[in-house]
């Protein structure tokens, strides 16, 4: 079907043009024929130019509404060229100018490199540090020789019993033992109700050695 027999046969008919796609250098062109809103027919067609891919997709809607095919060829480009052009329709006859919808191609993101942003974030937040069992040696108590042993003070091992030593002793032990603090302030709890060695009597701190004495190496 030809232009002029498709304005006498639609006189309020129009066409639609509209950019599908660009890909490898090709404008792909849809036409639609509508008439009150409804679309009768469309043609489908690529080109390297866009008037010349709309012309082809005005042709092949025209034909296949009116049942007739025009002969077309392929060119060496590989696009499909009319083999006689449509002339535009000179008449004055209102006509649907054809709508051009512009396709935007946006161009995708590279992404990232995988290390570029790297944020480590800890699994959960500690809680505020306790008081650890300090360790330290006490400063050497006074020793008088002529100063009997205060009353209470028991001597399991027959000699004079001094408090720095059964620190440093203890710290040998935990240590063998590989106690952390935490297990050592625990057992002091429990034990004593206590939190610090410092805090232990001399028979408290004696029997403490003992008991990591008697503990096997792990």
């Amino acid at each position: 079907m030809t232009p002029e027999i498709f304005r006498q046969q639609y006189p309020a008919g129009g066409l639609v043009s509209e950019l599908a796609a660009i890909e490898h250098g090709q404008y792909i062109v849809r036409v639609l024929v509508q008439q009150g809103g409804v679309t009768l027919s469309s043609g489908l067609a690529a080109a390297t130019s866009v008037e010349e891919a709309e012309d082809l997709a005005r042709a092949r809607a025209l034909n296949l509404l009116g049942g007739t095919v025009n002969p077309v060829v392929v060119s060496s480009a590989g696009a499909v060229v009319p083999k006689k052009q449509v002339p535009r329709p000179a008449s004055p006859t209102p006509v649907v100018a054809p709508v051009v919808k512009a396709v935007t191609q946006m161009p995708t993101p590279a992404p990232a490199p995988a290390n570029e942003f790297k944020f480590e974030m800890p699994l959960s937040v500690p809680p505020d540090p306790e008081p650890v069992i300090e360790y330290e040696p006490a400063p050497e108590m006074a020793k008088n020789a002529s100063t009997p042993p205060a009353t209470g003070t028991v001597d399991t091992s027959g000699e004079a019993l001094d408090f720095s030593d059964i620190i440093a002793r203890s710290d040998v032990e935990l240590k063998r033992l590989g106690w952390t603090s935490e297990q050592g302030r625990n057992y002091l709890l429990e034990t004593y109700g206590k939190r610090s060695r410092q805090l232990l009597s001399d028979e408290e701190l004696l029997e403490f050695l003992r008991y990591l004495e008697s503990q096997s190496t792990p």
